[in-house]
């Protein structure tokens, strides 16, 4: 995996549940019930919808098949449908988690005059399909526009579960997984980034923090503190001088930065972080 699975504590939660009725599928059985067969996944990009397939896939101790639906659409759209039933016939063989990423290239509500008819004809084609799909294997589906499934694909679903975009907590918890040995990365910056990055996806964080231990490694923690201070201006330019302030109050007491560093990052004077962060002990 890129990164570790870190995401809100309902997604986990609906995981959780689902990853317990799959164990117990034979004692549901002996009922006469079937557990959960089909999942949609939504959020946006980056945002951890693969990397839960992934871990539902090696709980469950099944093989992970992975479908982009999005290179999946040929130029011949009549060869489409062709290749989406191989590809279910393909995973009809034996237990397994199918992934089909990218759900709405292919599933677009039949109400869009844009769309010709074949692509028409290809949410017809995943329909069928869904309805085919044995208890024994899960298929999850995943998609950042969710809004642009048609309706009948939605019903398909036993369950939806939505990836939200993680909260400065959650990165705060990702970033305190040892990740590599040795970590160049002061720990304080992965705060830093974590407080700054809120609302934005796991990827993103994953990939400023690693771009900030590439410089470390390379030009040393000064230079390293260079590249912070331009992310830092960066992502908080567009912030009044109150909400910057508050910004690096945050880092101080949430981070554990200097308010040396966190008033060179910022551009606050350090009198004027000294008096919020004196004010915010009053409170």
């Amino acid at each position: 995996m890129p990164h570790p699975l870190v995401c809100a504590d309902s997604v986990e939660i609906q995981l959780g549940r689902l990853l317990d009725e799959r164990k117990a599928a034979s004692k549901l059985r002996k009922l006469g019930l079937v557990p959960t067969r089909t999942v949609l996944f939504t959020g946006p990009p980056g945002v951890g919808k693969t990397l839960a397939a992934r871990k539902v896939a090696v709980e469950l101790k099944l093989p992970l098949l992975v479908l982009d639906l999005a290179t999946v659409v040929s130029s011949f759209l009549g060869k489409t449908g062709n290749n989406l039933k191989q590809a279910f016939e393909f995973g009809r063989k034996q237990p397994c988690v199918l992934l089909l990423d990218e759900l709405d290239a292919v599933a677009k509500r039949r109400d869009d005059d844009a769309d010709v008819g074949e692509l028409k004809r290809l949410v017809t084609v995943i329909l069928q399909e869904m309805d085919l799909w044995p208890s024994e294997s899960l298929l999850i589906a995943a998609t950042n526009h969710a809004q642009l499934l048609d309706p009948a694909v939605w019903r398909r679903f036993d369950i939806t579960i939505d990836f939200p975009r993680p909260s400065s907590v959650e990165l705060k918890r990702l970033g305190s997984i040892p990740t590599i040995k040795n970590d160049p990365l002061p720990k304080s910056w992965r705060m830093v980034l974590a407080i700054l990055m809120a609302g934005t996806s796991q990827s993103d964080y994953i990939r400023e923090s690693d771009r900030l231990r590439r410089t470390i490694v390379i030009g040393g923690i000064e230079t390293g503190e260079e590249l912070l201070s331009e992310i830092v201006l960066e992502r908080s330019k567009n912030l009044e001088k109150t909400d910057r302030k508050n910004l690096a109050v945050a880092l101080v007491i949430e981070a554990g930065l200097s308010q040396r560093a966190s008033s060179r990052v910022t551009g606050i004077a350090r009198e004027t972080l000294r008096t919020a962060l004196e004010e915010e002990k009053k409170k």
